[in-house]
C-alpha cells in the first residue's frame, strides 16, 4: 500500500512556499516554528525525498520541494472543495432553499413547505428578480416564486397565487373620493411605505412620476406610524382580507394599471418536480379571497 501524506502536512508546506519563511508560515498556521520544522522533516520522510536546501538559519525549497508545494496547493484546494461540497450536499438534503419576489408568497410558500416537509429546514428569503432564475439553474435555490412566468428550458412553473395593489387614503384626502386611480395620478403625493416588499418597491418607484415615498424599514414602526397619521399607504388585498389595522378608517381605492395585479408562479427545476409535486398539488396557495369593490371601505371602518 502506498504511503499516505496527511493533508495537514501539505497545508503547512503550501503555507511555507507561499509566505517564504518558517516564521511567517508558523504565525499564519498558529503553531510554533520548531513544530513546523519537525512537520517539514516528517513530510520529507513520508515522501522519501529531500524537499529543502538547508543553510545557516535558512530553509529553501529545492526542485523537489517546489514541485511538491505546487501539488500540495492543488491538494489543499481539492480538500477544501471536498469539504464544501459534502457539507453543501448534506445541507441541501436537510434544507429547502426558497427565493421569492415578494413577502406574501414568501410567507405562504414557507408555511405550506413546513406542513408538507416536516423535519426539513425551510430557508426562505426575498431575492431580487434578476437573481431568482439563475439561483434555480445554478442550484443555490430549489424553489422560486416570480411574478413573471419563466420561459427558460429545464424549469417547471405553475401559478401559485395572486395579489393586487391598492391605496388606503384618509377620508379627507383629495383623492379619497375617486372610484379608482392610476399610478400617474400619484405624482408628488406623499406615501408611507414599508421598504421590504420585494418587487413592489421598484414597481411603485418606476410607475409613479416623481414618487414621494417615506420609507420605513421596520415593520412595527411602519404599522404604528400608519395607524397614528393620515399619510396614505399602499397595501394589497391579501392584507385587506385579514383585517389589517392600517386600512381602518381609510378609503380603499383600486389602482387601474394592469401592473397593480401580480400573478405569482412557483418555479422549480424539472428534475425536482417529483420532490415538490405534493406542493404543486395544493396550488393556488392564496389569492382566492373576495376583493373590495371600487371605493369600498374595509369592514369595521366607521361610516
Amino acid at each position: 500500500m502506498p504511503r499516505l501524506v496527511e493533508i495537514g502536512l501539505l497545508l503547512q508546506l503550501e503555507a511555507f512556499s507561499r509566505l517564504g519563511t518558517l516564521s511567517a508560515a508558523a504565525e499564519e498556521l498558529h503553531i510554533t516554528q520548531p513544530a513546523l520544522t519537525r512537520s517539514m522533516k516528517k513530510l520529507e520522510d513520508r515522501l522519501g525525498v529531500t524537499l529543502f536546501v538547508r543553510g545557516r538559519n535558512r530553509l529553501e525549497l529545492n526542485d523537489n520541494g517546489r514541485l511538491a508545494a505546487r501539488l500540495a496547493a492543488q491538494a489543499v484546494a481539492a480538500d477544501e472543495q471536498l469539504v464544501r461540497e459534502v457539507r453543501a450536499a448534506d445541507l441541501m438534503r436537510r434544507t429547502i432553499s426558497v427565493g421569492c419576489c415578494a413577502p406574501v408568497p414568501l410567507q405562504e410558500v414557507t408555511l405550506a413547505l413546513q406542513r408538507l416537509f416536516q423535519g426539513k429546514t425551510v430557508a426562505a428569503s426575498i431575492v431580487p428578480d434578476p437573481r431568482l432564475l439563475p439561483g434555480l439553474l445554478e442550484g443555490t435555490l430549489q424553489l422560486a416564486v416570480t411574478h413573471v412566468r419563466p420561459q427558460e428550458p429545464g424549469l417547471w412553473s405553475e401559478p401559485c397565487g395572486e395579489e393586487t395593489l391598492f391605496i388606503a387614503m384618509p377620508p379627507d384626502h383629495p383623492l379619497a373620493g375617486r372610484v379608482s386611480v392610476r399610478f400617474s395620478d400619484l405624482e408628488d403625493v406623499p406615501f408611507l411605505q414599508f421598504s421590504e416588499v420585494g418587487f413592489w418597491s421598484e414597481l411603485v418607484r418606476s410607475r409613479i412620476p416623481r414618487p414621494h415615498l417615506l420609507l420605513q424599514q421596520n415593520r412595527e414602526d411602519f404599522t404604528e406610524i400608519a395607524a397614528a397619521t393620515d399619510l396614505p399607504t399602499f397595501f394589497t388585498d391579501y392584507f385587506f382580507s385579514r383585517g389589517d389595522r392600517i386600512t381602518r378608517n381609510r378609503r380603499i381605492i383600486p389602482i387601474d394599471d394592469p401592473e397593480a395585479r401580480a400573478v405569482y408562479y412557483l418555479v422549480c427545476r424539472e428534475t425536482d418536480l417529483p420532490k415538490f409535486r405534493p406542493l404543486y398539488a395544493r396550488l393556488p396557495l392564496f389569492g382566492r379571497t373576495l376583493r373590495p369593490g371600487p371605493g369600498k371601505k374595509p369592514a369595521g371602518s366607521e361610516p
